[in-house]
């Protein structure tokens, strides 16, 4: 079917709502499907499917899951050389000169959010760095997503490893497991906990983190000096789908115009050269970046994963 359109995403159910609704009214003749798919989810779809999958188009699938698809099927994805990659920052191009199988769509830094009127009942400061969190007064009151689950828990587990080195790196975390309460499945439970008042800590995304803290005075965002993780997601076309006319049109108008503004609204960190400025209230004007090692490298991923015992 020429006019219908098949999206597979990881992104947020609010994310979804809005690119439905832009896709709906700029495309009223398409029938535009978007399958919401858990991280994983997309990965072993996307693996298990290959060329003839229902699949047109995917967005928000974490870059070292696209790297690990490319590994095992190098022409899976359409090359989309003919896009402008010049758009972008140079801080998400570390693949560009290897391939252009698929575009950056979104970067996430994580922060800390803290419910403040746990810590004020227990008499604590509220923390301000990443060795603050090791306070042995902080046992039990921090959540975190399991790195093995959610790229968000990975992100801070990779961070920590490339400020710290390896060794410290693994210290550092076992230093950490005290302290924490749970290890989530998705990245989004920490923070959701914290605004509940389950746990005085916890570690999320920013942009989800800065929602919370501007619907509830109790919470407060933690943006540590010494940078901030962070992970990116990425779209693209099935390779022999962009011969449909309707995938090509509507993965253009995502690339070129629609991608902005959802960055804009949902996901403001910086992948484009002018950035637009991010309608949430409060998001940090500008914060430091960790410099994350092996951030397109799914061998160095597993590796740092076959290491985490927690």
């Amino acid at each position: 079917n020429q006019a219908r359109v098949v999206i597979y995403t990881a992104a947020e159910d609010e994310r979804i709502a809005y690119i439905q609704e832009e896709l709906d009214s700029k495309f009223p003749d398409y029938e535009i499907v978007i399958q919401s798919l858990g991280t994983g989810q997309l990965l072993s779809k996307l693996q298990a499917e290959g060329k003839s999958s229902d699949c047109d188009i995917f967005y928000d699938l974490e870059v070292v899951n696209a790297e690990i698809i490319l590994n095992a099927s190098p022409d899976l994805f359409y090359n989309l050389s003919e896009y402008d990659f010049s758009i972008y920052d140079s801080s998400v191009m570390g693949y560009a000169d290897r391939h252009h199988k698929y575009a950056v769509n979104g970067k996430t830094a994580g922060a800390f959010l803290v419910n403040t009127k746990i810590l004020a009942e227990k008499n604590l400061e509220i923390p301000q760095t990443y060795e603050d969190m090791l306070k042995p007064e902080y046992k039990g009151l921090i959540s975190m997503p399991s790195p093995k689950s959610s790229g968000t828990g990975y992100s801070y587990y990779n961070g920590m490893v490339t400020i710290l080195g390896n060794e410290d790196g693994m210290k550092y975390f076992e230093s950490l497991n005290p302290n924490i309460k749970e290890y989530t499945t998705s990245g989004s439970a920490p923070a959701k906990a914290a605004v509940r008042g389950d746990v005085a800590i916890a570690y999320g995304l920013l942009w989800q983190c800065v929602n919370y803290a501007n619907e509830n005075s109790d919470l407060v965002v933690v943006v540590p000096e010494q940078g901030l993780a962070f992970d990116l997601f990425t779209m693209g076309i099935i390779s022999g789908h962009e011969s449909k006319t309707a995938v090509k049109e509507v993965f253009t108008y995502l690339y070129n115009e629609l991608n902005k503004p959802q960055c804009a609204k949902f996901n403001p960190d910086k992948i484009y050269n002018d950035m637009p400025d991010a309608e949430i209230p409060n998001y940090p004007e500008s914060y430091s970046e960790i410099t994350m090692a092996g951030l397109f490298d799914f061998e160095y991923k597993q590796n740092l994963l076959d290491q985490w015992k927690y």
